[in-house]
């Protein structure tokens, strides 16, 4: 992505990245968290809001304005996780189908920037995979770094 992204630190050892999405009406608190699956060296990416109170959500909509610099971020927080740790594979999907929806359209905006340093995979509904198409729905998609 062209845009620059939000300065962003590793909050702790194992793999929880937090930063601030900054508008002129609200500062909102975010974390990308990687958890380890059941499947061996597969992590699932969440984006989340840390809400006034404390808790977390994947539900929110904080409306900053600023979603090409969120995403932004979290790209290059995928490629700082993936740099860290070559050998694993990220997955991810939208909290909701208009999120995931969105996730596509923003993979296929960038895919050509994206396949230069990893391979995108898309989970089909009926739970197999395929290298990214940019007009196929789908139900999550794997990030994978390219092998030198």
């Amino acid at each position: 992505m062209e845009e620059n992204p939000y300065p962003f630190y590793l909050k702790n050892l194992d793999a929880r990245y937090e930063f601030d999405s900054i508008s002129n009406e609200k500062t909102v608190h975010k974390a990308v968290t990687f958890t380890q699956t059941p499947i061996n060296d597969i992590y699932n990416l969440a984006l989340l809001d840390i809400l006034a109170d404390g808790r977390e959500s994947d539900m929110a909509v904080s409306d900053n304005q600023d979603l090409p610099t969120v995403l932004s971020t979290v790209i290059k927080i995928i490629e700082e996780f993936l740099n860290k740790f070559p050998e694993k594979i990220i997955t991810f999907n939208g909290s909701d189908d208009r999120r995931t929806r969105l996730y596509r359209i923003v993979i296929s905006k960038e895919i050509d920037k994206i396949q230069e340093k990893f391979v995108v995979l898309g989970i089909l509904k009926n739970g197999e995979y395929e290298l990214f198409k940019t007009n196929q729905d789908y139900k999550a998609f794997l990030i994978i770094k390219k092998r030198n």
